[in-house]
């Protein structure tokens, strides 16, 4: 507040502007289901858009496959962690979660999609968090049941909607990538590998990807595991996160599976 009341007088200025926003960190869950969906709430066909500068080029990609389909000309306007003053702007409020999920869910008619690969285990292998730290003892257990070992990171994010509304079992650790079960079919079964949280602040967070199969209708588990330190957490964490919560979170530390038990599970 008092940064703000610091240069009050001196922000910069933009004029009208669709001001989509995006999260500073690059979260998944908060772009897809936060953010994106404001962006069918506008009947213009020029459009400057407001993103935040950190959003990935997958994310940018994203927003212009579906302007294109919507026969928009944009141009995107970069946002960083400063404060702005914005005239004759739109500003789309935020949705619900459950509302999200219906526009989302409508716009992009899953049920046309094809694909193969009925079994797919969601790796996070290229995150700084909350990756299963001996998930190569359990590759091997799933590929002998079937399942496609799939990184989000290699996939457009038009590629993840496909792969997820044509599964029947999904299989990974709790993170934004399971966001996208909103678009899968009901009945499809969602099995979330996930820390067993204690703190306040991490209980808001424990059952979101539980909602999203509540609202689809689909079957879902939740496996705790036990959580161990991590050791050096990405720049964008560092920045955005107080080191409190990083150090004492069983959020944001790694994953350990008991093989057996997980055989046992799947």
């Amino acid at each position: 507040f008092n940064n703000f009341k610091k240069n009050i007088e001196n922000l910069k200025q933009f004029e009208n502007i669709f001001v989509l926003g995006s999260n500073a960190a690059n979260n998944y869950y908060s772009n897809l289901l936060q953010f994106l969906p404001r962006i069918f709430f506008t009947n213009s066909k020029k459009l400057k858009i407001a993103i935040h500068r950190n959003s990935s080029t997958k994310f940018r990609k994203f927003i212009k496959e579906i302007l294109d389909i919507k026969k928009i000309e944009f141009t995107f306007i970069y946002l960083d962690d400063g404060f702005y003053k914005f005239i004759n702007c739109q500003m789309p409020q935020f949705l619900k979660v459950s509302d999200s999920a219906k526009i989302l869910k409508n716009f992009f008619s899953t049920n046309k999609l094809k694909s193969n690969d009925k079994k797919i285990y969601v790796t996070r292998e290229d995150s700084f968090y909350r990756k299963i730290v001996n998930e190569a003892d359990l590759i091997p257990i799933l590929r002998s049941k079937g399942y496609k070992i799939i990184n989000p990171q290699l996939y457009s994010i038009s590629d993840q909607i496909r792969l997820f509304s044509q599964a029947d079992k999904i299989v990974g650790a709790h993170g934004s990538n399971l966001s996208n079960i909103v678009f899968c079919k009901p009945g499809t079964e969602i099995l979330e590998i996930a820390p067993k949280l204690e703190n306040k602040n991490e209980k808001i967070l424990e059952n979101r990807y539980e909602y999203i199969a509540e609202l689809n209708n689909l079957n879902f588990f939740r496996y705790q595991v036990d959580s161990v330190p991590v050791k050096n957490h990405s720049q964008l964490a560092s920045k955005y996160i107080s080191p409190l919560i990083l150090e004492n979170s069983n959020y944001y530390k790694n994953l350990i599976i008991k093989i057996k038990e997980i055989d046992k599970i799947l």
